[in-house]
């Protein structure tokens, strides 16, 4: 009994990094090419790579925003059944972009 426990965790543990993953598909892409882009723009005012892990602090919790809030807010109900809350998402965008971000930005 103790192992079925245990075993089933496992899986649910599993489907919540793997709801994560999905959730971040669709937006960590467009987030990426336009950070990358946005510093070309301004090369002139700061360096690249600070300019990128701005731009990508700004950009996931926009892109986060139209995506899930403006386009597709229906789809909270998916991530909710795998575990994962809109409060839970809206945490994990904005400390996976603080942390890119500032990655980025110390380079």
């Amino acid at each position: 009994m103790f192992i079925y426990i245990v075993s089933t965790t496992r899986i649910f543990k599993m489907g919540i990094f793997a709801g994560l993953a999905f959730f971040y598909q669709k937006i960590i892409i467009p987030s990426l090419a336009f950070s990358v882009v946005m510093p070309l723009f301004f090369l002139r005012h700061s360096d690249f790579f600070p300019g990128a892990g701005v731009a990508f602090t700004i950009l996931l919790p926009t892109m986060h925003y139209l995506t899930y809030e403006v386009r597709k807010p229906q789809e909270y109900y998916f991530y909710y059944n795998l575990g994962l809350s809109k409060l839970t998402l809206w945490i994990t965008t904005v400390g996976m972009g603080a942390i890119i971000g500032l990655s980025l930005t110390v380079i």
